[in-house]
């Protein structure tokens, strides 16, 4: 059976939390040493952050124009990030346990909204019982080769003597050779979409799991909930995801590269960045560049603000071709406030809740280029053809049966002429503002632009 992305993710917009940093909703579930909320993280820090944050925020994400959240590792770990996963089948009760996940779940599906969780199933935490038995046990254990561990016992100092995610011994890694490893994992995949409704999976550095493994986990997936979305973490190009058939889309780090050379760093000109988006439509299948998810952050990168250098017209025309480009765009929490940081863990700060601290034009462009992409069905399934790129230049069309939608950016600091060759009455949609066919893109600025 062929199983295709589902139609709903044409029609999403993600936001990407990390629970420790979110919204503290419930103190009572803060684990010890929880330091206060504006303090800035370390790596081995908690700042409380929980589900029922989460909950308490819906309001605020249903406003900004949020119809999908996708939520950093939840179960039951050691750490503040969660990637350690101890217990597979239990939401960790810093978090709020299982009860607050149903709670979660439900307040989402009742607002129309869905839910994916993060699929950790390359590695888990040193504190996994299965892991424990096979230390004490040795080859004696049942799970000893659930793992892929040399000599007769595990040894973890000075160096592990089995595999382990980026060689880091608190987090052995699965031996998916065995066919009992497989069976354990996909079960994950099916209780929490059959007994929690969650809506999908991001599968955590898919790049390290076997592909027809990948290709298991979609398929429980999809018998589960036919219309479940399972997107994979790819770093580089993923051509051989799709071509295996594995994914439903991924996360689009390579588009990611493109956006920071062109947006936030200026090192690129508009022609070669134009380039680069081009090489990589045309390695996707055309489905996959429509299902895969687009974003300018995430809790792996320094955010992008910080790397722009602070520079909030930078971040905001990165937004304007995000939520006008395909694919289905995301916002890592707080990017909509122009939050900044540097490498992890900065780039995981507290949400800062007072308003006055919020940069209030990055947030109403963000929300507006939301509500528009929500709004014209062409931003959202229409075909893409870049125009012009030049320079600072950039103009590219939306195209849609009869429906045609120009978007002009411009970063460069003068107005570049706009001549719109096709005849008819012109809209800026972005400022609800007709425009005569002759215009300009304003410096560090631009344009969205529909025929009428």
């Amino acid at each position: 059976m062929e199983y295709r992305a589902p139609t709903w993710i044409y029609n999403t917009v993600f936001y990407q939390i990390f629970p420790d940093r979110f919204c503290d909703g419930d103190h009572t579930t803060d684990p010890p040493g929880t330091q206060p909320w504006e303090e800035v993280p370390t790596r081995d820090s908690f700042s409380g952050g929980d589900l029922a944050g989460i909950t308490k925020k819906l309001d605020y994400l249903q406003w900004l124009g949020i119809n999908a959240l996708y939520l950093t590792s939840v179960f039951t770990s050691p750490s503040n990030h969660k990637y350690d996963t101890v217990d597979y089948f239990a939401i960790d009760p810093s978090f709020g346990g299982n009860v607050a996940l149903v709670e979660l779940v439900d307040a989402l599906h009742s607002r129309g909204m869905r839910i994916i969780l993060d699929g950790v199933f390359n590695h888990c935490s040193e504190q996994h019982p299965f892991f424990l038995d096979a230390m004490a046990r040795g080859r004696e254990s049942e799970y000893w080769d659930w793992f892929t561990i040399e000599g007769a016992e595990v040894i973890s100092e000075p160096e592990p003597n089995y595999a382990c995610f980026a060689g880091v011994p608190s987090m052995p890694e699965w031996n998916h050779k065995n066919p009992k490893v497989r069976e354990y994992l996909l079960s994950v995949v099916r209780y929490w979409i059959r007994q929690y409704e969650i809506d999908g999976w991001r599968l955590d550095t898919t790049d390290y799991l076997p592909p027809d493994f990948v290709k298991d986990i979609r398929r429980v997936a999809k018998e589960e909930k036919s219309d479940a979305y399972v997107v994979g973490e790819v770093m580089g190009l993923a051509t051989s995801w799709f071509k295996h058939d594995a994914l439903d889309g991924v996360m689009h780090y390579r588009l990611w590269d493109g956006l920071v050379s062109f947006f936030a760093k200026g090192d690129w000109e508009a022609g070669r960045f134009a380039d680069f988006v081009r090489s990589i439509w045309h390695s996707y299948p055309n489905e996959a560049n429509y299902t895969s998810y687009t974003l300018l952050g995430s809790h792996d990168k320094p955010r992008f603000l910080t790397l722009a250098g602070g520079d909030a017209r930078r971040l905001i025309l990165a937004a304007a071709f995000l939520f006008t480009f395909p694919g289905a765009p995301a916002i890592y929490y707080g990017d909509e406030i122009g939050l900044e940081g540097g490498s992890d863990p900065d780039c995981r700060r507290p949400f800062p809740w007072e308003e006055e601290t919020w940069n209030k034009e990055v947030l109403e462009t963000f929300r507006r280029l939301i509500h528009l992409r929500r709004q014209e069905a062409c931003l959202r399934r229409g075909t893409i053809e870049f125009i012009t790129a030049r320079e600072h230049h950039l103009v590219l069309k939306r195209k849609l049966d009869q429906e045609e939608i120009i978007v002009a950016i411009n970063t460069g600091d003068e107005d570049e002429p706009l001549n719109l060759a096709s005849p008819g009455n012109w809209i800026d949609l972005f400022v609800q503002a007709p425009v005569p066919s002759t215009t300009v893109i304003p410096r560090r600025g631009f344009r969205i632009l529909k025929r009428v």
